[in-house]
């Protein structure tokens, strides 16, 4: 069986993926940020359109079940932009859920099967599981939702994509994954680049795992130029073909569809640049596009028993 990459509409080649933004959001609602969430397909195509183009081919949303994830706004945004979308299934971190959502009811055996279905089942298709941890550690819900992610992974090939809380445990969730069976080359870790540390993340990226920034733009936090030097560190560890980079606008406020900034396209129009001026192209291209075809590709394993 041949790699693909999954995307809303259909699995490609991971050579079609193209400049690729690692990290997205076109739809996200989500108790923890009030008045600050966005769930409309027409702006969605708007900003979208922005990123197109800046340039990017594909774009990877990892908006997860409940929290405004939307398989066919995303499909529509596709068809009228003409970007690649990897849509996720899966679920966040545990402060994303209220105490009595439904989805905390759920057995992991239950959640796996929902993930799987949303993988290799009819409709808009996801390509990527989304899980998360909290700051230094995984509460219960969140352990039950990596086991039931791993179960997806095992049945269809998948990639995880792990949202690490202010870039911690990056290294313990690498490890608590690889004794529940999946490969560090399966796993993809976000926002990394909230704790800039090279020597902890090149620790973590000597184990294989992807390893995934997501700073640009958020100057109140911290400049580009820190992310830019994390990068530059990082591939002088030998890591430049483990790196990733998307924007995570997460927010209605960051998007200029919405009235906010830096917008969706900020990554390419602004960062890429001068990634390529400091670091040079040779690195971009590795970032930007050879490294996604290989992070987000999978051999499909259709053994699920879910209709096709």
């Amino acid at each position: 069986m041949l790699s693909v990459v999954r995307t809303v509409q259909g699995d490609i080649d991971p050579s079609q993926l193209g400049p690729t933004d690692s990290h997205e959001h076109l739809f996200f609602v989500t108790p923890l940020q009030p008045g600050d969430e966005f769930a409309d397909v027409d702006r969605a195509i708007e900003e979208a359109q922005t990123l197109v183009d800046a340039g990017a081919r594909t774009m990877v949303d990892w908006t997860p079940l409940d929290l405004g994830r939307d398989p066919q706004g995303l499909l529509r945004v596709s068809e009228a932009t003409g970007l690649q979308v990897v849509a996720a299934t899966g679920v966040h971190r545990d402060a994303h859920y209220p105490a009595d959502h439904p989805l905390r009811a759920e057995t992991a055996d239950a959640l796996a099967r929902r993930f799987v279905a949303d993988i290799e089942g009819p409709g808009v298709r996801s390509g990527v599981i989304k899980i998360g941890a909290s700051y230094h550690r995984l509460q219960p819900f969140e352990q039950k939702a990596f086991a039931a992610a791993v179960e997806a992974h095992q049945r269809t090939g998948v990639p995880l994509c792990v949202h690490t809380e202010h870039g911690t445990m990056g290294l313990g969730i690498v490890e608590h994954l690889r004794r529940l069976g999946v490969a560090p080359g399966s796993v993809i870790l976000a926002h990394l680049d909230r704790n800039p540390d090279p020597v902890e993340h090149g620790e973590t990226g000597a184990s294989g795992a992807w390893l995934q920034l997501d700073g640009p733009g958020r100057a109140k936090y911290w400049p580009d130029s820190t992310v830019l030097q994390l990068i530059s560190d990082l591939a002088d560890r030998g890591l430049s073909k483990q790196l990733l980079l998307g924007g995570d606008t997460g927010r209605s406020s960051m998007m200029r569809a919405y009235g906010g900034g830096p917008g969706l396209d900020y990554v390419f129009a602004r960062f890429k640049p001068r990634l390529e001026r400091e670091l040079g192209r040779e690195l971009s291209q590795l970032i930007f596009v050879e490294n996604p075809a290989r992070a987000f590709a999978f051999d499909p394993r259709f053994n699920s028993g879910c209709p096709r």
